[in-house]
């Protein structure tokens, strides 16, 4: 019986995040499918991954200098010689590393394919020089590797030198796509959603979408609300993540409180988009970013870090109907966000046109077109 095995170092955040299409996809070819990944689900939650005929929980972590990653090397290497998989699609830095150095003798005796899935490199333009580590890192893995997947075109480059002379071949791929048609739809009015959100009718929504973590730092366009003079402005964010306790506490220190509503991990995001104005994405680093193209796709304009990976689809600079948005050079710049919030919120006309903009140039990142490019690599190794 053929078998595929995913690992990644988050199952709920990074498998049900992104590869449930390409799960169900293996399984209507006939393939079982196996997922092993890291534990990251809520306590008392029901550890499932859907679309997944057998799920292993292993102790992997993010952090590369972990006790349970030795752990997890043991764990997949039985897993591997145990059900001799025909391809292991290996995803997130640390999970990736483990994969491929565990398939190593599999890939000799069993002629096990294996991709690496790569959601951005940590090494990049600007990155710390401590990131250069996860370059060299990478360099050593790919004569483990057969084909490297890139989702942004900067990645692109750099493994293309990384891979140059080695058995690696290297894709780029519009990301793994998203479900343009949905974020454009809606099943509840956008008088009823901001009912339920306990937000004024008349007011100026803006929406963030995204885990909580340093990363993402939500808490420069949190400040950059403070400095604004306009009490009809109320921000909505929706996501988890380490960081969530301290972005309330800043809420209450700058007495917002009242106009900034956490709501959790959400899953009707589409109706939420359906009662926003603008869209907020203060991210420091990207390997693309999808929370910014749900929201274009919906035809909401976007206020962006300029950073790789939201490059590919968001146009600040451009003018006339190529700009899709505002797009700022500094993610920690706090006035820069106020202003750019303020240039649109007090301006219905630009909105428009910029969303407009952007559901028209956001369509060669839907899911169909993810899918297509995909199943072809993956036809391709097997």
């Amino acid at each position: 019986m053929r078998k595929i095995l995913y690992v990644a170092s988050a199952a709920k955040k990074h498998i049900c995040h992104f590869h449930l299409p390409y799960l169900k996809w293996f399984q209507k070819q006939g393939y079982i499918v196996h997922v092993a990944a890291g534990d990251d689900f809520e306590e008392g939650e029901r550890k499932t991954v859907p679309n997944c005929d057998r799920l292993f929980i292993l102790p992997i972590s993010r952090s590369p200098f972990r006790l349970g990653n030795i752990l997890s090397l043991y764990y997949l290497k039985r897993l591997i010689r145990a059900n001799e998989y025909d391809l292991i699609c290996c995803n997130t830095p640390v999970g990736a590393a483990i994969a491929r150095l565990a398939a190593r003798k599999a890939r000799k005796t069993s002629g096990t394919k294996v991709i690496y899935i790569s959601h951005g490199f940590h090494f990049y333009a600007g990155c710390p020089k401590l990131y250069n580590l996860y370059y060299l890192a990478e360099k050593a893995l790919v004569p483990f590797t057969d084909a490297l997947v890139t989702i942004n075109s900067e990645d692109y480059k750099i493994a293309k030198h990384i891979c140059r002379g080695r058995n690696c071949k290297v894709y780029y791929v519009h990301g793994m796509g998203v479900d343009t048609k949905k974020y454009a739809a809606y099943s509840c009015s956008r008088e009823k959603m901001r009912d339920m959100l306990g937000i004024p009718r008349e007011a100026k929504v803006l929406v963030s979408v995204s885990e909580i973590n340093k990363n993402k730092n939500l808490a420069t366009t949190i400040k950059a609300l403070s400095l604004i003079d306009d009490s009809s402005l109320y921000y909505v964010i929706c996501g988890v993540g380490e960081e969530l306790q301290i972005n309330k506490r800043l809420v209450k220190t700058l007495g917002l409180e009242e106009r900034v509503k956490f709501l959790g991990y959400r899953q009707d995001i589409n109706n939420i988009l359906n009662a926003a104005d603008i869209f907020l994405f203060p991210s420091i680093r990207e390997g693309l970013g999808m929370a910014p193209i749900e929201a274009m796709s919906a035809g909401i304009p976007v206020i962006a870090s300029d950073i790789r990976g939201v490059r590919e689809y968001a146009k600040g600079t451009a003018s006339g109907s190529e700009q899709n948005s505002i797009l700022i050079s500094n993610p920690t710049d706090t006035k820069a966000f106020a202003e750019a919030i303020k240039l649109l919120a007090g301006d219905k006309e630009l909105c428009k046109q910029l969303g407009k903009n952007a559901k028209e140039s956001i369509r060669k990142f839907d899911i169909g077109c993810s899918m297509n490019a995909f199943t072809n690599i993956f036809k391709h190794y097997l």
